[in-house]
């Protein structure tokens, strides 16, 4: 299989990846206190080495993480024993997808909804790399066992990237590459339009304005490619899948979508 931009430069890609983001999280202890990225309550100087959640146990416990058995087509909670047919659950079946899997670490709502707000503007930088541990944390083994070629964020539009100063899918992504050790490909995607916000959309009007908003840049060969598509939210699953599709058309065999939070509407 032809891997993104070859072995050689692909695990060199990988080991400068990890350096920086080691160099970034050391600049980070030194300009944050030992705190808490969510509350700022003060922690051990010794939950702060690379691999630690810079969230406390209490801000933690807030938080609605899935437990139960999940859907792994559009990673939506299923109750206890009930069986999954191969057509996915109550919120997805019948629905068309590009992407193969979905991993979410927990429900959009109360402590890790007030989070993922936060992580919207560049002041949020510091808790992004935080909830960036803490999905590998939760899913560093599944993400192991199909080993991924290259991993890329949805990206923003310039303009709102600009208004935010920052994209912490982006940042998410950086995480999850460099301890996978394989290549970021953050402008592998470019979004072509300025879309308005997916959440003042109804779920029909979601999937028409992302609809092939998503094009691969040039110069990226992704034949046969396992992709892994890191975002914060999922909710209708439009804009992963849009983004997959852009991905697929490209040459990527797998896509692997990995969000922080499902969004579900019963």
């Amino acid at each position: 299989m032809q891997r993104m931009c070859g072995e050689t430069i692909g695990s060199l890609r990988a080991g400068l990846m990890h350096g920086l983001c080691t160099l970034q999280q050391t600049s980070l202890k030194l300009v944050f206190p030992s705190t808490c990225a969510s509350c700022g309550v003060e922690m051990p100087e010794h939950d702060q080495d690379d691999d630690h959640v810079s969230i406390c146990e209490s801000c933690l416990g807030e938080m609605t993480f899935f437990t139960s058995s999940i859907c792994k087509r559009c990673g939506a909670p299923v109750a206890e024993g009930i069986p999954l047919p191969g057509d996915g659950c109550f919120c997805c079946r019948g629905q068309k997808f590009w992407f193969d899997e979905v991993t979410a670490t927990g429900a959009y709502t109360g402590r890790l909804r007030e989070l993922l707000l936060k992580m919207k503007p560049a002041a949020g930088n510091r808790l992004s790399l935080s909830i960036g541990k803490l999905l590998w944390a939760r899913h560093g083994d599944r993400l192991r066992e199909r080993p991924a070629d290259v991993v890329t964020p949805i990206p923003m539009h310039w303009r709102r990237r600009m208004a935010h100063g920052t994209n912490s899918a982006a940042i998410l992504a950086e995480v999850l590459a460099a301890r996978l050790r394989v290549p970021l490909a953050g402008r592998l995607l470019r979004r072509r339009r300025n879309t308005p916000p997916q959440f003042s959309l109804t779920p029909p009007q979601r999937w028409a304005n992302v609809r092939r908003v998503f094009s691969v840049r040039r110069g990226y060969h992704l034949r046969k490619a396992h992709v892994v598509l890191v975002d914060d939210i999922l909710t209708t699953g439009a804009t992963c899948s849009e983004a997959a599709r852009a991905l697929k058309q490209a040459g990527a065999e797998r896509v692997s979508v990995i969000v922080v939070a499902r969004s579900v509407s019963h």
